[in-house]
């Protein structure tokens, strides 16, 4: 079985969202793959359960491994494996995750490539080509890696839900209306994939940004808003959260929403499997797959 091993020395570095993205990449090539998270980190429960949920990696276990209970079991399938530094199956191919500048590989650890995240434009040119033997490949900060939950917002307001939501379905802004109704619809549509925030009395408001179709519609100031809104989100499918605290507060409260996100949700993926894709990072790799059946 052929194994990539994903690892980081640094929590939040993005390690689980690489190990989904080459999951995805070897599984969209007709190859058996498994994802698996070994036990281990704060989120170890959380990334096993993600995984076990992707539909192109069918059978990967719900519940974090012991490392010392996975073996080769010598069959033709890919395995990715999320875990530590000291935990790497023999004979795996690693993957050293790092954030914003390329990590010094532990002793004793020989990479097979390097993947740096959230590395600021104007550093991109500053990341070596290569580390230790090993191809880096760099991913500049991204808003869609950065964006945030409905879930995350949710549970930052302790917001009512008035509309039901897809809680991991994730947003890349956090918009405020406008205060004039009439700029309301061509201010609201320069935003792709956003949370927007309205008062709970302003029903002008609350559907020039149904008509953009963002993320989540989140209402203030802690009371019910129009019948009509109801209606109107039900048909546009927008999910609406009700925030107990007037605009200002639920902004502040709100600050802190992109440091709450993990990688989670199809647009995240999505982008992660683009970015590596682009960076050839399946050459870096140099693993030896079996050819699909």
């Amino acid at each position: 079985m052929p194994t990539v091993y994903v690892t980081s020395i640094e929590p939040g570095a993005g390690k689980t969202g690489v190990a989904a993205a080459i999951a995805r990449h070897y599984a969209y090539q007709g190859i058996p793959t498994k994802l698996v998270r070994f036990t281990g980190g704060d989120h170890a429960a959380d990334d096993a359960k993600y995984f076990a949920g992707l539909f192109f990696v069918p059978g990967s276990p719900e519940a974090p491994v012991e490392p010392g209970s996975f073996s080769d079991p010598g069959s033709r399938d890919v395995a990715v494996v999320e875990g530590e530094p000291g935990d790497a199956p023999e004979g795996a191919r690693v993957v050293l995750v790092g954030r914003g500048a390329a990590p010094a590989a532990p002793e004793g650890m020989e990479p097979a490539a390097i993947v740096v995240t959230r590395v600021a434009s104007g550093d991109i040119e500053s990341i070596p080509a290569e580390a230790g033997g090993a191809q880096v490949i760099a991913l500049a900060e991204d808003r869609t890696l950065a964006g945030f939950t409905v879930s995350n917002v949710q549970r930052l307001l302790n917001a009512e839900v008035l509309v039901e939501a897809e809680p991991a379905t994730t947003c890349d802004h956090l918009v405020i209306a406008p205060i004039g109704s009439d700029a309301g619809q061509p201010y609201f549509r320069r935003f792709e994939r956003a949370a927007m925030v309205a008062r709970y009395d302003k029903t002008d408001m609350q559907l020039a940004a149904l008509r953009a179709q963002p993320v989540v519609l989140i209402l203030t100031g802690g009371r019910r808003p129009s019948e009509y809104l109801f209606d109107a989100a039900r048909a546009a499918e927008v999910p609406v959260l009700l925030s107990r605290t007037d605009t200002e507060n639920t902004i502040l409260a709100l600050e802190t929403v992109f440091d709450e996100t993990r990688f989670e949700g199809e647009a995240k993926l999505d982008r992660m499997s683009e970015l590596l894709e682009g960076a050839n990072f399946a050459d870096a790799l140099a693993l030896e797959v079996p050819a699909p059946t």
